[in-house]
């Protein structure tokens, strides 16, 4: 080229211009001849290929973990133990047989104690009965329902202890000496952990399972697309609060998200990145 220019300036100037010829170097020069165009388009696409291989690799695993967390939760509604709670193993008599024992402050068993059974709303009396020699009383056919027991006897202080009735003793009423009346109650309410409380519990658990599975699905269809990593990967990641047969769809699901990594170059917001 600076040769070319020269004998171009010379011309314009009036010089004559040398015989000398121009001499280009042909290692100067670089060719793309369309043998080595295709070569070079055959190796991106490849490189393509390969990277959607891994982008519908990583869909399939996070769609079959998503798949299993499913069946998990629905196999946990199923299993609610509702039936169960509503079964004679669980389910509360109409009518119940109470024994209970009047001591005295020695530990000894008082007879002759007078023990009346009241309705705990009404106060009305529905059974009365006295001690035996050894301080033990009973009453048959209550309703499992709160009720009143009343328990006098000359010189002690009264007692009425409210109560719902079970199928197991009541513990002892202990007389002690003095007037007017003590007030008891037992069994009134419960602040612990009830079986409806665990069927409360596991129906919220099957339930998130269900919905964060359905995440894990929407989380494949992103993956599928290849159009947003960041949806696809947060998605996948609700998912793994699906807990498919414990382990075993967490443990896919999170191999599909490192593939993903791996394959984020493919996805269309990570191109514009």
């Amino acid at each position: 080229m600076a040769a070319l220019r020269a004998r171009v300036q010379a011309r314009l100037d009036g010089n004559e211009p040398s015989d000398e010829e121009l001499v280009v170097q042909a290692s100067a020069l670089t060719v793309e001849t369309p043998q080595a165009r295709d070569e070079g388009n055959d190796w991106l696409a490849m490189q393509d290929r390969d990277i959607d291989r891994w982008r519908n690799l990583a869909a399939a695993l996070i769609l079959v973990g998503s798949i299993l967390g499913m069946i998990s939760g629905v196999l946990i509604l199923q299993g609610n133990p509702t039936n169960l709670l509503e079964s004679s193993l669980f389910n509360n008599e109409a009518s119940v047989e109470i024994t209970g024992l009047v001591l005295d402050e020695d530990g000894r068993g008082l007879e002759n104690v007078s023990v009346a059974l009241q309705d705990a709303t009404s106060a009305a009396v529905l059974q009365t009965t006295v001690t035996d020699r050894d301080g033990y009383f009973t009453f048959e056919n209550m309703a499992n329902e709160p009720h009143v027991l009343v328990v006098e006897a000359e010189g002690y202080t009264t007692i009425e202890r409210t109560f719902t009735p079970d199928r197991v003793e009541l513990r002892p009423v202990t007389m002690k000496t003095g007037e007017g009346t003590q007030e008891e109650s037992e069994g009134a309410a419960s602040t612990g952990w009830t079986l409806d409380d665990a069927v409360g519990l596991s129906s919220i658990i099957g339930g998130l399972t269900v919905i964060t599975a359905f995440a894990g699905v929407q989380a494949a269809v992103e993956s599928r697309r290849g159009a947003k990593y960041r949806r696809a990967q947060y998605l996948a990641g609700v998912s793994l609060l699906s807990r498919g047969l414990i382990i075993i769809g967490p443990t896919l699901i999170l191999f599909g998200m490192i593939i993903n990594v791996l394959a984020r170059s493919d996805y269309d917001d990570m191109r514009e990145d």
